[in-house]
């Protein structure tokens, strides 16, 4: 058992806001980490008939890597790790927010978001600690979750460390779009739009 009996219950509750079925996709490489977030993905599953938990290859370069997914239709958010300590609540929010397809985003910035057509890819380099990963993950999942050119994964950055070498990860949150522009930092909608299309243009 990966949850506590306690939580079990609380999700439970929380799971009644569930309206449409939701995909938990892992992709594994079947080490010991994968093991652990399997048996973690399948107790979560089992605390609601409108998630379903599923193991297969999609596209990203993350593994292992949790895909939230609608059953007919990817939605490009991503876990790039194993989503416990301050990451599980953000990713138990997630699940809710892609089966009642809402998201925290203002109806100002959606008309501009709406108009983006070229593909946007943000990394949101995290660790299970940070008070400010969860906003900004969130934020990242909701531009992701209304259009369909963005994908968002998080990065987990103890346990994919030479990734956050590579882009240099000194502090958390650490965002990083289409490898062209980055940032630390939760943002408010436009400050974060603002980011995406300098990425696009650049």
């Amino acid at each position: 058992m990966i949850i506590d009996e306690k939580i079990k219950e609380q999700l439970k509750n929380e799971f009644l806001q569930l309206k449409e079925p939701v995909n938990l996709v892992l992709k594994s490489d079947n080490s010991q980490n994968s093991l652990k977030i399997e048996k973690l993905l399948e107790e979560i599953a089992s605390l609601s008939e409108k998630i379903t938990f599923l193991k297969e290859d999609f596209d990203t370069k993350y593994s292992p890597c949790i895909a939230i997914n609608w059953p007919e239709k990817e939605t490009g958010i991503r876990f790039a790790g194993i989503p416990v300590g301050g990451e599980f609540k953000t990713f138990i929010d997630s699940i809710i927010m892609v089966s009642r397809n809402e998201y925290d985003i203002s109806e100002r910035i959606l008309e501009f978001l709406e108009e983006i057509d070229k593909p946007v890819d943000i990394k949101i380099f995290i660790t299970n600690s940070c008070g400010w990963c969860p906003p900004a993950v969130k934020k990242a999942y909701s531009f992701a979750l209304a259009n369909d050119f963005i994908k968002a994964t998080a990065i987990d950055c103890y346990l994919f460390q030479e990734e956050a070498l590579k882009y240099n990860v000194s502090a958390v949150p650490k965002i990083v779009i289409n490898d062209k522009v980055e940032f630390v930092g939760a943002r408010e909608d436009n400050e974060f739009l603002g980011y995406i299309i300098s990425a696009i243009e650049r």
